[in-house]
């Protein structure tokens, strides 16, 4: 008899975990783990400040750098340099990372940069 009972009641338990009543999956964007990085601060031996943020732009990654007290600027990934270390680039800077993302060179246009670490 106890065993009877046991078995109507793991049957009953599998039918009921095994319905499932939802329409469509909706993703849980609490859970789901973050596309940036923590904001990093440098500072150039000028006396320079830089903050960089690296994000997740489509299949790349791209960083957002604020100069000082210049307006925030978006660079998208161009390649690796002759070391093999990437650089992002837009039409004002290329930011060039160096020792394992722990420093970097920023330059302008006319090739003026700055190593930040």
């Amino acid at each position: 008899m106890k065993s009877n009972l046991f078995t109507y009641l793991l049957l009953a338990v599998m039918a009921v975990s095994c319905s499932k009543t939802e329409d469509k999956n909706v993703p849980n964007s609490a859970t789901e783990p973050a596309l940036v990085q923590e904001a990093q601060t440098l500072k150039c031996e000028n006396g320079s400040s830089l903050t960089a943020v690296y994000f997740a732009d489509g299949d790349q990654v791209a960083v957002k750098i604020k100069k000082d007290t210049e307006p925030e600027q978006t660079l998208a990934a161009k390649g690796t340099n002759e070391k093999g270390e990437p650089f992002f680039a837009n039409e004002t800077y290329t930011w060039e990372l160096m020792e394992n993302g722990q420093a970097g060179k920023l330059s302008d246009k006319e090739g003026k940069g700055c190593v930040y670490k």
